[in-house]
């Protein structure tokens, strides 16, 4: 599925060897289909970098990566985006605050559809969003309407983990998706992870201290 090949990423290239920063040196990774890939580090241990390179925020210095038999080395992170599904540590950052639920999870529903002028919204979706909300348990599928930006962290990164899956992503990228929960909540979104990963049999990288 994701063949990472002699991967490296150096910051601050253009200056000094004392100012350079290797975030990543000569990494190889390869993870099957279907695959839950937890990978530990320390704060500046490349973790973050690593899900960069992957998601293409960051081109490498040399390297390749390939995605489904897809070399995406150099492929722009929009063009990734259609492919993967990312959720970040901030809850805040998979979502748009001032759009009800159900605006942000039809959004979430087309990211790799053809973009068109055509009217968004179907009363199917708005039934299978339902369907989909009521698997957290958190009493959300009959709030479809309310502000995203209302609810809680918890709430809000559950639906963000359900966002990134309803477009079935090839592989979904968690960077430190709870660290900014408190542990009850935290718990509450691995077990939610955990549901919908393996309902959807999602290849999964998951990054943690």
């Amino acid at each position: 599925m994701l063949k990472i090949t002699n991967l490296t990423k150096i910051f601050n290239k253009e200056l000094g060897p004392e100012e350079q920063k290797v975030a990543l040196d000569n990494i190889s990774l390869e993870i099957e289909d279907g695959d839950f890939v937890t990978i530990i580090g320390g704060n500046g241990s490349g973790k973050s970098t690593l899900m960069n390179m992957i998601s293409g925020v960051h081109l490498p210095d040399c390297g390749t990566i390939t995605l489904d038999g897809l070399d995406i080395t150099n492929l722009s992170e929009e063009k990734r985006a259609i492919s993967l599904g990312r959720v970040f540590q901030d809850p805040n950052m998979g979502t748009a605050g001032n759009m009800s639920i159900l605006e942000n999870m039809e959004i979430a529903m087309r990211r790799n559809k053809v973009k068109s002028l055509k009217w968004g919204f179907k009363k199917k979706n708005a039934e299978l969003f339902k369907e989909k909300l009521s698997i957290l348990n958190l009493g959300l599928e009959n709030r479809l309407e309310h502000k995203i930006g209302l609810l809680s962290g918890g709430q809000r990164q559950a639906i963000t983990l359900l966002m990134a899956s309803l477009a079935e992503p090839k592989i979904l990228l968690l960077d430190e998706h709870t660290a900014a929960l408190d542990p009850k909540t935290a718990k509450t979104v691995l077990d939610v992870t955990e549901k919908i990963v393996e309902e959807n049999n999602i290849t999964t990288i998951m990054i943690t201290h």
